[in-house]
């Protein structure tokens, strides 16, 4: 019989919910080994609805008993639990790509170890492109974000600027600068950029626009990508995840595709 590869789930929400019925269902090359989340009634409730069913474990047994520990917590838990899983030889996903920013000690300990750290493409079309086009020179990198102001609530940014996302009426553009500014302004919004920032310019150089919208009933992103090779431009339209309005469905997706890539053996994409 052919070896499974075994699969831990840090954080047992939306995405973590829909990744785990994915691995069952969907791809017969994975087995769902554990789940794991700081609210442990959520692990027991999700880990209870699937068949089989995974074990329930603490984040240290989870690496231990899996080949491939997939994050899809928050921004907060990434670097502790990269290093850790990195640290016992274990390969890891990481959706909160928001967390690596700053975090060039995490890669250096990756190939150290010669494991590796996936980081899906997330909710944003187009970063093939930009991965060939970093092999040569890239000028700038830009990313707007569109939200519905809902999508926004609770931010850093907007709580220290007292914006008021209640009473916008039409569309408004609310901050612009660099990734690492906008990680900090909006930690649980912009794993998108991060990740644009990880294949092109960095934190530093490349540029973010958030604009609210109440109209709007998807998230959009467009990048736009200048360099020696040319131009690149995407808008993405993303329908909202009906779990979690912060979370657009392609990011669901590309999480399941990544780990589809993975275990397959033909390679698509750069």
């Amino acid at each position: 019989m052919e070896t499974k590869l075994n699969i831990g789930i840090v954080g047992c929400g939306t995405i973590g919910s829909r990744l785990s019925c994915a691995i069952n269902q969907e791809i017969p090359e994975l087995n769902l080994k554990a789940v794991c989340d700081t609210q442990s009634e959520k692990a027991e409730k999700l880990a209870s609805s699937l068949l089989p069913q995974p074990a329930v474990l603490d984040i240290t047994k989870l690496i231990a008993a899996v080949d491939l520990v997939v994050e899809c917590a928050a921004k907060e838990v990434v670097g502790a639990l990269v290093a850790e899983t990195l640290e016992q030889g274990k390969e890891i996903m990481v959706l909160s790509s928001s967390g690596l920013i700053g975090r060039e000690d995490l890669f250096a300990l990756a190939f150290k170890r010669k494991r590796r750290i996936y980081i899906p493409s997330g909710a944003l079309a187009g970063l093939d492109g930009v991965k060939s086009a970093s092999v040569g020179k890239i000028t700038s990198a830009t990313l707007t974000i569109r939200k519905h102001p809902h999508g926004l609530e609770g931010a850093p940014y907007v709580v220290k600027n007292r914006i008021n996302l209640g009473a916008v009426r039409k569309e408004m553009l609310i901050f612009t600068g660099n990734v690492a500014q906008a990680v900090a302004g909006f930690p649980q919004n912009v794993n998108v950029a991060a990740t644009l920032s990880l294949v092109s310019l960095g934190p530093e150089e490349t540029v973010v626009k958030i604009i609210v919208n109440p109209k709007l009933k998807r998230n959009v992103h467009e990048m736009e990508v200048i360099g020696e090779f040319g131009r690149i431009y995407s808008s993405t339209e993303n329908f909202l995840s009906p779990d979690n309005p912060r979370t657009s469905y392609l990011a669901v997706f590309s999480a399941i595709a990544t780990l589809k890539s993975i275990v397959s053996v033909v390679k698509v994409g750069t």
